[in-house]
């Protein structure tokens, strides 16, 4: 598994890359977020087998400190394509999804 650290604020975010095995597909690269917090540590391990898309929204994440309990939400609403007009800040503060 090779992994990506960006420490910001007081949380850890971690960009992955693991491999899957299909009976359909055989083996494939598929990209993660986590997010570490002293209470808190949220996983997703297969956000999706698109490195670029994966990129984006790390960074969008790690620039805007999502709180780890949003991760799931961010991600479910990044995949559908149906972003939500902000995303939820460790601040407690909006800011709108930028493209």
């Amino acid at each position: 598994m090779v992994r990506s650290f960006c420490k910001s604020g007081e949380y850890t975010y971690v960009l992955s890359q693991s491999t899957i095995v299909s009976e359909d597909f055989g083996a494939a690269a598929v990209y993660g977020i986590s997010i570490i917090g002293k209470r808190q540590t949220i996983h997703i391990e297969d956000v999706s087998d698109d490195f670029r898309s994966v990129r984006h929204l790390f960074n969008l994440i790690v620039a805007d400190q999502l709180y780890p309990e949003h991760l799931h939400d961010v991600v479910e609403d990044f995949l559908s394509g149906v972003y939500p007009k902000v995303i939820p800040l460790k601040a407690g503060c909006e800011h709108p999804y930028t493209a």
